[in-house]
């Protein structure tokens, strides 16, 4: 069990279906993520991790994406922390399979989320008022998520 699954323990009817990460302040997990991006706005090393932080929460949520959108976007993740491809090359990337007609989202009507029950998530990121140490967490959940994949 997740460090933040023990602590959120009484909660745990309040899990998001998905990723499996409870709420936290009576966030869910989305709203935790808006959090941990606004830290970004303070935090340039958890800005320089932005990519791991928004490709690391579209991983564990993945029934919202078209096949083709995520395994491209699991494939740039994996050499991203296996051989350290650089950003810019990964924007490239996923830029080019995202753009013009091209479907990234599902439409609601095909999405079915099944749990996982991952090591990690948004929760372990998110602490309340504790920005300190994010890019760490962060880093810490995508090498989780990575492990797992």
């Amino acid at each position: 069990m997740s460090r933040a699954s023990k602590i959120h323990k009484n909660e745990e009817s309040k899990i998001c279906p998905e990723c499996g990460a409870p709420k936290v302040n009576g966030m869910d997990c989305w709203e935790q993520l808006g959090g941990v991006l606004a830290w970004e706005a303070d935090d340039p090393e958890l800005l320089a991790e932005h990519f791991k932080t928004v490709a690391s929460y579209n991983l564990q949520h993945p029934s919202q994406f078209t096949d083709r959108i995520l395994a491209d976007l699991r494939a740039v993740f994996i050499e991203h922390l296996d051989n350290g491809l650089p950003i810019m090359e990964m924007r490239k990337r996923l830029g080019k399979i995202s753009g013009g007609k091209n479907r990234v989202l599902k439409d609601k009507s095909e999405r079915h989320p099944v749990q996982h029950d991952w090591k990690m998530t948004i929760s372990d990121v998110y602490i309340p008022n504790h920005p300190e140490n994010a890019a760490q967490r962060v880093r810490e959940w995508a090498a989780v998520i990575r492990q797992e994949l």
